[in-house]
Parts: structure tokens; sequence; C-alpha cells
């Protein structure tokens, strides 16, 4: 009897032995395969914070950008010194300002920014040649270059020869100049 007990003893114990051993094979196999997962992670971890410190970077240069930007545009208050500068080019090209308008400011949102519009209109009378330095002027001229010449309309009196045939005073020639200003107010 003491035989078949140890005989039992043992035969249990193995089966408990086997039983465990192929139990730590999957825990070891599990383990392995948690490990190189975790390795896999924590190289994809560094690769994501290399590409934010990238991406944050190129934010800054982007929001550095944007503020250089929207510096260059004026406030509303030097948009309003337009009509004095349009007032200027009329008299230094010797051109008659026969009206000025400019709506009231307008909100308008560009790119997910949002300027200030203002739209100006100015008619001139004289010299044809003088009408056309005037565009250029506003076209080329630095306080106008957050502006945008929108349309130029030019009207050119009959020719001299068949006014003076009919007796008819010379007519100067005029110019209706409408142009955009953008502004930037701020957030």
């Amino acid at each position: 009897m003491g035989i078949g007990v140890f005989v039992i003893a043992f035969v249990a114990l193995f089966f408990l032995y086997a039983r465990q051993s192929s139990e730590q094979e999957e825990l070891e196999s599990s383990l392995a395969g948690t490990q190189t997962q975790l390795a896999r992670l924590i190289s994809g971890r560094q690769s994501l914070e290399t590409q934010l410190s990238q991406q944050q970077s190129k934010l800054g240069e982007t929001q550095a950008l944007l503020t250089s930007a929207l510096a260059s545009f004026p406030e509303l208050e030097a948009s309003i010194e337009y009509n004095e500068v349009l007032t200027q080019l009329a008299q230094k090209y010797e051109l008659e300002v026969v009206s000025m308008a400019a709506d009231a400011p307008r909100e308008k949102e560009v790119e997910d920014v949002t300027f200030l519009v203002i739209y100006f209109e100015v008619q001139v009378e004289g010299e044809l040649s003088s009408i056309l330095n005037m565009v250029n002027a506003i076209a080329t001229d630095e306080r106008f270059a957050s502006a945008t010449v929108e349309t130029v309309d030019i009207k050119i009196p009959e020719p001299v020869l068949v006014m003076m045939t009919l007796g008819q005073e010379r007519e100067k020639s005029s110019g209706t100049i409408k142009l955009v200003g953008y502004s930037y107010g701020g957030e």
C-alpha cells in the first residue's frame, strides 16, 4: 500500500508538473510577444514625438509668418488716409477730383482670417496720360500695398479735330478708379 500511495502521488505530481510546464511555456511565449510589441510601441512613440516636435516647429514658423503678414496690413485708421493720398496723387498729376467716395468698412474672411474691407471710388478729370499715370502710381505706391485696383473706367472725348470743326470746346478725359483696401484690426 505504501508503494501504491507513492505511485499515485508520483503520477499526480507528474501531471501537475507537466501542466505547470505547458502553462510556463505559454506565459513565456506571451511575454516574448508582449516584449516585442512593447519595443514596437516605444519606437513608434519616439517617432511620433519627433513628428510632434517637427510639427510644433512648423506651427511656430507659420504663426510667425502669419503675424508678419498681418502686420503688413494697415489698421483701419491707416486705411482712412487713402482719401488723402488719392487727392495728393490727383494734384501731382494735375487732375481734378470730381468725386470721391468710400463705403463703410465691411468684414471679409479670407482663408480663416477676417479683414476689414473698404471700397473706394475716385473720379478724376484731366489729360488721359495723367489719368494713366495716377492709376500706375496707385498700383505701385507703397501706401497702397494692402489695396487692389478693382476697376478703371476711362472716358476719352471725341478727337480734337472733330470738336474744332463743330466749334465745341475740348472736353477733358475722365476716369473712375475703384479700389479695395484691406485692413487687419487684430483677432
